[in-house]
């Protein structure tokens, strides 16, 4: 059955006398512990307690041999103390006593027996609780008459602690007013300098209310200045952990500022949990527990409010509340200062609005500097809505934030080059990409006041692509011009393409079979992209295959959500594609290689890009179509060549046998190794694919028929020569050779012959060729007109009979000309 507790327990003025020594819940303090255990000794008991009763439980200061801090009030002995606030009540076997017989400490665990409590008791009179002693087993003789009076003694000292310890409180309590009064004191008049200071501008006033009302209110952990614009209060200054803050808009009605700016009275907030004003969806933002907070008024009109916020509960007190309010009347007095140069600003709206209508983006910076005083950012004063426009964020949502928050990973040349120019005060024009918007901007940069400039600037992404595009379509055709590899060809094409489009890969790949797979050469990857040449089946990866079939681009958005690609979306990511092209290349009707581009993010590819694919496509596959006619030209050439050189065997072979009974066989000689030489010429125009010939290689292989090639010494620089020079120059040097046999230098073992070439600038350059002998012996010009050889000489190179002979006595000099340009085969 319930325990009866005395009504004593329950009277205010008992409780109120209990809680004005705030002696509750507090600390073990050695003055208590050390009164338990002289109790104890003197009593000879092993439990002594030192017990306050509240109005829910009694509470234990101090405890000697008791496990507990405290009990309920239906476990509680000391509770029937209160009645007698005269005697020490002593039950000498608490279970034969109606009292106590049911009490739960008696019936059970710790088993007490025995029970003497001296009462403590205020100077009003009132019975706090009890000093008690206490015993395992019954002591029908209670305590002897020395031990009562001890315990009274006792129960005094506890009482004498009590009230030292309240004074000491007190005491502490007065100096820490009069320390928080004089803080107070420099708070204001610090703030009141700084406000003169300040000279009517409204930021700089508002920056000393915050700071000072910050040094006033120690609790504080953030301190703002919100200023009504409209139908929202913003957040016009802050300090302390509000600072990230600056800027933030909040609307008037349901808002803890709000009430406070509406009522135009100043609220303290215990828990913001449970306050009715505050919006729940800023608290975790703001960190806010308990605030205090005071309208700032113009007579009675409310320009803002000032609010001190902490993140513990109940942080701050009405004294507070009184502080607050104490600097939102010195921000009143500062706003009237800057009310002058308000009107001012509100004469340049004209001007605002011209900035908010800007088609260009705007931007007023402040640059962030670290301790050190380097510039490490800035930060959006101000920006106007066509800036929100040119890089697709919300432009409220940028202003007070810095750039590297609103752009993270945004190049370092944002930072520097602005920095530059609020250093040097030079103006500076840019045209630079924002790699994590993938945008292009043209703009201008200039300077401001202080730590601030000014950003006026246009999107250049279509320009800059534009001409990237096109630069690459003129890089692509200078270098497919020069290569005569298809897979170098492709290689060069993939990477120009990818860095055009600033793709993640791209690459070219042969069609096999019915567009059943795709062999993909080696690709060009971005950095961090693993490559995927070799061969893949179509099927896996989707309905593709039906526009490679039909020749159609393939363009893929997003192969997540694109129905021909969604079901084997997750192919694609495995190999990082989430968007595609694949422009077909065909021949004959039918696609048989295609080019692809890759993105690992999703990307809506543009009419132009895809146009740029189609005119890469094409190229490559011009390019292609050139390389195999070359080789396919050039398999023609050989084959030509090596019919007319069986040609030209047959014909010395059907020679031989015709002439064969013809007696002057010098003659039948002549003209065999006549034929001789132009399949010498024709062996080294096949070299070179029947284009060009070597003057050199020309040179000696036809001299190597006639002597020895160390009786002959070349000089010139050596050239490409057409194949018709290299015919004409065949058989007109071995013609030289064979008189310089018969008749010249060559016929005498020390004779020697010099054969040099060069060019002369003319009014037309021009070849010559000189053949001089020396060490044979004397020469004389043939007689009459001369035979087909003499003829052949005096023809000159090409036929141009530019050929001057001079016969003297030591040997044969003779120089043939002819122009350049007929000689290298060039097309006039």
């Amino acid at each position: 059955m319930p325990i009866a507790t005395p009504s004593a327990v329950s009277d205010p003025a008992r409780l109120a006398a209990l809680d004005a020594y705030a002696i509750l819940d507090t600390p073990p303090e050695a003055g208590f512990d050390d009164i338990v255990h002289l109790a104890c000794r003197l009593c000879d008991v092993p439990v002594a307690l030192v017990s306050f009763v509240a109005a829910d439980r009694q509470w234990f200061k101090a405890r000697a041999g008791f496990p507990d801090c405290e009990t309920n009030l239906g476990s509680s002995v000391c509770a029937h103390a209160l009645t007698h606030p005269d005697r020490v009540l002593v039950i000498p076997d608490l279970t034969a006593d109606p009292r106590t017989a049911g009490n739960p400490l008696v019936t059970g665990e710790p088993f007490i027996r025995f029970y003497a409590g001296a009462p403590l008791v205020s100077p009003e009179g009132h019975v706090l609780g009890s000093l008690c002693v206490i015993d395992h087993r019954p002591r029908p003789d209670g305590l002897s008459e020395t031990q009562t009076e001890d315990l009274v003694l006792l129960a005094r000292q506890v009482m004498a602690q009590l009230a030292l310890r309240r004074a000491v409180l007190a005491r502490d309590f007065l100096q820490m007013e009069e320390l928080r009064a004089f803080t107070v004191r420099e708070a204001l008049r610090d703030t009141q300098t700084a406000l003169a200071d300040a000279d009517g501008d409204l930021d700089g006033v508002l920056r000393a209310v915050v700071d000072g009302a910050m040094r006033a209110v120690p609790a504080a952990e953030g301190c703002v200045v919100e200023l009504i614009d409209g139908d929202h209060l913003e957040y016009r200054a802050v300090a302390g952990s509000l600072e990230p803050h600056r800027g933030l808009r909040v609307p008037l009605g349901g808002s803890l500022a709000g009430q406070c700016a509406t009522s135009r009275t100043p609220l303290r907030m215990a828990d913001a949990y449970t306050d009715p004003y505050v919006r729940r969806d800023l608290v975790k933002r703001l960190g806010l527990r308990s605030a205090v907070v005071a309208p700032i008024l113009r007579g009675d009109v409310a320009l803002g409010v000032l609010k001190l916020q902490s993140s513990r509960v109940d942080a701050f007190t009405d004294s507070d509340l009184v502080q607050v309010g104490m600097f939102a009347s010195a921000a009143t007095t500062g706003l009237g200062a800057a009310g002058t140069r308000r009107q001012m600003r509100a004469q340049d709206a004209y001007w605002r609005s011209l900035f908010d209508r800007l088609v260009e983006g705007f931007v007023v910076g402040e640059i962030v500097r670290d301790a050190g005083g380097r510039a490490v950012d800035w930060r959006y004063v101000e920006v106007n809505p066509a800036w929100g426009n040119l890089v697709g964020i919300e432009a409220a949502a940028a202003v007070g934030r810095t750039v590297r928050e609103v752009l993270p990973g945004i190049e370092e040349a944002w930072i520097t080059d602005f920095a530059q120019v609020v250093e040097t005060g030079e103006p500076a024009t840019f045209t630079r990409p924002v790699g994590v918007l993938r945008r292009w901007y043209d703009g201008r940069a200039f300077r401001l006041e202080g730590d601030r400039f000014g950003v006026i600037f246009m999107e250049a992404t279509g320009r800059v692509q534009a001409e990237g595009r096109r630069n690459a379509l003129l890089a692509l055709g200078d270098e497919l011009r020069d290569l005569n590899s298809i897979p170098h060809m492709t290689r060069i094409a993939a990477e120009i393409v990818g860095r055009a489009l600033d793709a993640t890969r791209a690459g070219f790949g042969r069609i096999v079979g019915d567009v059943e797979h795709i062999d993909i050469e080696p690709d060009w990857t971005a950095p961090g992209t693993a490559s995927i040449a070799g061969r893949h089946r179509f099927e896996d990866y989707g309905d593709i295959r039906g526009h490679l079939r039909r020749g159609e681009p393939l363009v893929i958005d997003d192969v997540a959500t694109d129905p021909r690609t969604r079901d084997g979306a997750a192919a694609w990511e495995a190999v990082g594609i989430r968007s595609l092209v694949n422009m077909p290349v065909r021949e004959r009707g039918r696609t048989v290689a295609v080019f692809i581009v890759h993105d690992m993010h999703p990307r809506v590819w543009a009419p132009e890009e895809l146009v740029f694919l189609r005119n890469v496509a094409d190229r490559v596959e011009a390019g292609v179509a050139r390389v195999r006619a070359e080789e396919n030209q050039s398999v023609l050439n050989r084959e030509l060549a090596h019919r007319l050189k069986n040609t030209l065997t047959v014909v010395q072979s059907i020679a031989s046998q015709t002439l064969r009974g013809v007696t002057e066989r010098d003659r039948v000689e002549t003209f065999e190794r006549r034929v001789l030489a132009l399949s010498r010429a024709h062996d080294v125009l096949l070299e070179r694919n029947w284009s060009t010939a070597r003057l050199r290689a020309v040179t000696e292989n036809v001299l190597a028929m006639q002597a020895d090639l160390g009786r002959f010494a070349l000089e010139g620089p050596d050239m490409e020569v057409g194949p018709q020079a290299a015919l004409s120059l065949s058989l007109l040097l071995h013609e030289l050779a064979t008189n310089a046999l018969k008749y010249g230098a060559l016929s005498a073992e020390s004779g020697r012959v010099r054969i040099s070439w060069r060019t002369e600038d003319a009014r037309e350059p021009v070849l010559i060729l000189g053949w001089v002998e020396s060490g044979g012996p004397p020469v004389t010009p043939p007689g009459g007109r001369g035979g087909f050889g003499s003829r052949l000489i005096r023809m000159g190179l090409l036929g141009t009979r530019d050929a001057r002979l001079g016969f003297e006595p030591e040997g044969l000099r003779a120089e043939f000309r002819a122009p350049l340009a007929d000689v290298q085969g060039q097309v006039h």
